[in-house]
């Protein structure tokens, strides 16, 4: 069984209405054991009162969808080891801080809560078997849980090589972390860091535990000026460990296309063309992506939806052009 989860923010959620479309086309009700949609907003009420409209899309998986706020994850008992002051008022109360709020999970940078969130999605998943989703994702196929864990339990999951210097830096600041600096990085292989992400419960919640033992919560860690990342703290937990990668993660490609608006007009071009391999698993849309494309490429990705059983193109746009309104 199969625990999913994907963290909405008020900027992003009508997208979520094409996943859940996606989930109630090609998911079989049978694998799954949970799906939690996660607000990572200031104002949680006003975002579930949007969402809520949306979940009917989840079709015959509806009953297995729960949504829930940020504090249901990160200031339970047990959930945290201890709570500064400075954290409980600059992070779990910033936002009654004017002038420093921002729009996450109480106020929080959006970017860093929407990491820890989603290591928080851990302590609510009803199985060890889990695959971790931004809004964007939508899926292209049905699928065997299979191709997300091996029989050994090992999430598969693409490994890559540390090219960019933002995949650097996640890396040795996540090990800096956990206090495994010392570490060579020299021909090492890591983890993608692109959702949609299998792990296992479990290993997410033993790096929980060391988090809260080192810094009191991972909103604490994240609220720090230190510069983790979610699935690199991951990665971290398991090059430091003596079993390393084994019995967590293995090496599987997996083949997700994504559009992102930083991509040249060429690249988005050829992700698209990924379309037509029938192993792709899930398009990664991002919507102001989706405006930088060509009428020709645009045209292609709301008839791929359509043909694929989807939804129309009528409905994929009125979508996108909904989420594009929020974000600019």
């Amino acid at each position: 069984m199969l625990s999913f989860a994907t963290v909405v923010y008020s900027k992003d959620f009508p997208l979520l209405e094409l996943q859940a479309l996606s989930f109630a086309r090609f998911v079989d009700p049978d694998i799954v054991s949970s799906i939690h949609v996660i607000m990572n907003d200031s104002d949680e009420d006003s975002l579930r009162a949007k969402i809520e409209p949306l979940l009917a899309s989840y079709g015959p998986l509806r009953s297995k969808v729960q949504v829930l706020g940020g504090d249901e994850l990160l200031l339970q008992p047990g959930q945290y080891a201890r709570r500064p002051l400075v954290d409980r008022i600059l992070i779990e109360n910033r936002f009654r801080i004017p002038g420093i709020r921002r729009q996450g999970w109480r106020g929080a940078n959006g970017y860093r809560s929407q990491q820890f969130l989603k290591l928080g999605a851990a302590r609510v998943a009803s199985s060890e078997n889990m695959v971790i989703m931004d809004t964007k994702n939508i899926f292209l196929r049905s699928f065997d849980p299979a191709e997300f864990f091996a029989d050994s339990g090992a999430a598969r999951i693409a490994f890559m090589a540390i090219q960019s210097d933002f995949h650097r830096k996640w890396l040795t600041e996540s090990l800096d972390a956990l206090g495994a600096s010392g570490i060579d990085l020299k021909g090492l292989r890591t983890t993608t860091f692109a959702t949609p992400f299998a792990m296992r419960r479990s290993l997410a919640l033993a790096l929980l535990d060391e988090i809260n033992e080192r810094y009191g919560s991972v909103q604490g860690l994240f609220g720090s000026r230190r510069r983790p990342s979610e699935f690199m703290l991951l990665n971290a937990y398991c090059l430091k460990s003596s079993d390393g990668y084994a019995p967590w993660f293995e090496d599987r490609a997996q083949c997700n296309i994504g559009l992102w608006p930083s991509y040249s007009p060429e690249t988005l071009a050829s992700q698209l063309a990924m379309l037509d391999d029938p192993s792709a698993l899930t398009l990664g849309l991002h919507n102001r992506a989706l405006s930088l494309l060509p009428d020709n490429l645009r045209d292609l990705v709301f008839s791929e939806l359509e043909s694929r059983g989807v939804c129309d193109r009528s409905r994929a746009e009125k979508v996108l052009n909904r989420a594009a309104t929020l974000t600019g």
